[in-house]
């Protein structure tokens, strides 16, 4: 094959590729920007026409990226991923390295039969999830699922593009190399690789699990709260604390008491949250509730003032919540407050004739009115004035609800407002397995894949268009769809080729292993700018067509 001339098209494509290294590396701007300004050095230079140059925002990439986007907020609004990642926090026993390396094992055997595309869909929601009852950072998750699901790729012949493109240039080698040496080449079956590729799995957890969690970033847990603070809470109101999980004990003095009477013996500052007994979590819980043996009760006070009583009575206290991890999560539920307004039909109840937990789901903690704090029996006695202040505890979506209520003020607004549509997790469920199986077994494209499960979750209203449009990261639509025509650059102007000449040009008796880690290093350096199956199948041609020592 002749030698390609290094051409003036060439320099500058190799020009605008070093900027864009240095660019991105060095965090000089935004990445999004780094891409949209490729773009429009590549529009000046007249590299590409314009119907090529904003080809990447209908490239497929762009629109599989759009579309996993939209499948995985279907798959959290339906509570779908809920679910999966109460499956995958049971296994890992909530320890954060137990978790880690259950979420790895996962995304790799996954992408083995789904590709790492269909695998992330599935476990970006999982992992958001995940990261919001632990508080564990999202980086240290996500990064070794991602790389996981990337190696898990080289299990089969069907996980990842290059592997499918290999099949097919060694079906059609003839193409590319003119000697009856290949003309016999066999492809491979769909589970010749499965031995390299569990090796490089079982490595990549293994790299994580004992050395690569030390490069990981180590970002502060963020815990989403309340507008009102514990601290702030128990000055106003003489009530909060930590939350801690107790057990009653068959020999505790607490037993057969009414929830009523157990609240009596508590410290004033101390509050019952929630009460366990078998599998039903009573949240909040009533009065008339009968503490039985072994039930576990949530309750919320000082530590020391806790310990104590547990002592005293026969409980045993667990280091950290277990079965109230869920329930009782800040994301879930937390402290709040709400005034009665003059025009409340409500003044001159009393406040026990509220019946806030039966009616509303809401624990009533303290009443401020003016510069006093009221709390139990002579809290429940009070009627009720314009200005009086209730000291609440209660789950998230109750207080959404007691949001509409004209007869109060609620004066806690900063809280998530997080809406599950559980009815619909079968619709949910339903177009992201048609969608992958479309994928894997139809013969469809990646993105034709993923569309049909996107749309079919908004027109089974698992979220609305609005919520579809609010789920997209446009920041990286726009990085992506303005990088993928540098591949394509380097393609139109034999860039691509010229670099392979010089370094594919072996002399006939070149090291095999010389010739693999060439191979291997150009390889990664292509995949840094080039995506998509075009780069691939380009790229291994070359490798066929450039060398007798490669045809051999």
């Amino acid at each position: 094959m002749s030698t390609l001339p290094l051409t003036l098209d060439m320099i500058l494509v190799l020009l605008i590729l070093a900027t864009t290294i240095i660019f991105s590396l060095w965090h000089i701007i935004r990445v999004d920007v780094v891409a949209l300004l490729v773009l429009v050095l590549i529009g000046i230079t007249k590299l590409l026409p314009p119907d090529q140059l904003f080809s990447g925002f209908s490239s497929e990439a762009v629109m599989s990226i759009i579309a996993i986007m939209i499948i995985g907020a279907g798959i959290e609004k339906s509570g779908l991923a809920l679910r999966a990642a109460r499956w995958i926090l049971k296994i890992g026993r909530e320890h954060p390295q137990k978790v880690s390396t259950v979420l790895m094992f996962t995304s790799g055997l996954l992408s083995g039969f789904m590709r790492s595309l269909g695998t992330v869909a599935l476990l970006l929601p999982v992992v958001s999830r995940i990261t919001a009852r632990t508080g564990m950072p999202k980086s240290r998750l996500l990064i070794p699922m991602a790389f996981c699901a990337i190696l898990g790729g080289t299990l089969t012949m069907v996980g990842s593009s290059p592997l499918i493109i290999l099949n097919s240039l060694l079906k059609n080698a003839h193409q590319y190399v003119h000697s009856k040496a290949v003309s016999g080449f066999e492809p491979f079956n769909l589970f010749s690789v499965f031995p390299i590729g569990l090796v490089m799995l079982l490595t990549g957890i293994g790299y994580f699990v004992f050395w690569g969690k030390k490069l990981l970033p180590e970002e502060p847990i963020k815990m989403v709260t309340s507008g009102t603070t514990k601290d702030n809470f128990l000055k106003t109101y003489n009530k909060g604390g930590d939350i801690f999980e107790l057990k009653i004990l068959p020999t505790s003095p607490l037993v057969n008491l009414t929830l009523r009477e157990f609240e009596d013996r508590l410290d004033p500052t101390s509050s019952i949250l929630a009460v366990m007994q078998g599998t039903e979590v009573h949240f909040p819980p009533l009065r008339n509730t009968v503490i039985t043996p072994n039930s576990l009760v949530a309750i919320m006070g000082e530590k020391a003032t806790v310990q104590a009583f547990a002592l005293k009575n026969d409980l045993k206290l667990y280091p950290r919540l277990t079965a109230f991890a869920e329930t009782l999560h800040p994301v879930r539920a937390g402290l709040c407050e709400a005034v009665l307004p003059p025009s409340s039909r409500l003044v001159g109840e009393e406040v026990r004739e509220l019946h806030m937990k039966r009616n509303y789901q809401i624990h009533v903690l303290a009443l401020l009115r003016g510069q006093t704090v009221y709390h139990g029996e002579e809290m429940n006695k009070l009627s009720l004035r314009p200005g009086d202040t209730l000291g609440m505890f209660c789950a998230w979506d109750a207080l959404a609800d007691f949001h509409k209520n004209p007869d109060f003020v609620v004066l806690t607004t900063a809280y998530p407002r997080e809406e599950i549509r559980p009815q619909k997790i079968w619709f949910a469920l339903l177009f992201l397995v048609l969608s992958l199986s479309l994928i894997v077994w139809g013969g469809f494209s990646v993105s034709v894949g993923l569309l049909l499960g996107a749309s079919g979750m908004v027109a089974t209203n698992v979220l609305s268009m609005d919520e579809a449009y609010n789920a997209v990261s446009w920041k990286t639509v726009f990085l992506v769809a303005g990088l993928i025509p540098l591949g394509l650059v380097m393609q139109v102007t034999d860039t691509t080729d010229w670099l392979a000449q010089h370094v594919l040009n072996f002399p006939e008796k070149m090291p095999l292993w010389v010739v693999q880690t060439a191979l291997a290093l150009l390889a990664t350096l292509f995949s840094f700018v080039m995506s998509g199956v075009g780069g691939d199948y380009r790229f291994g041609a070359s490798c066929l067509g450039f060398s007798p020592t490669l045809a051999r």
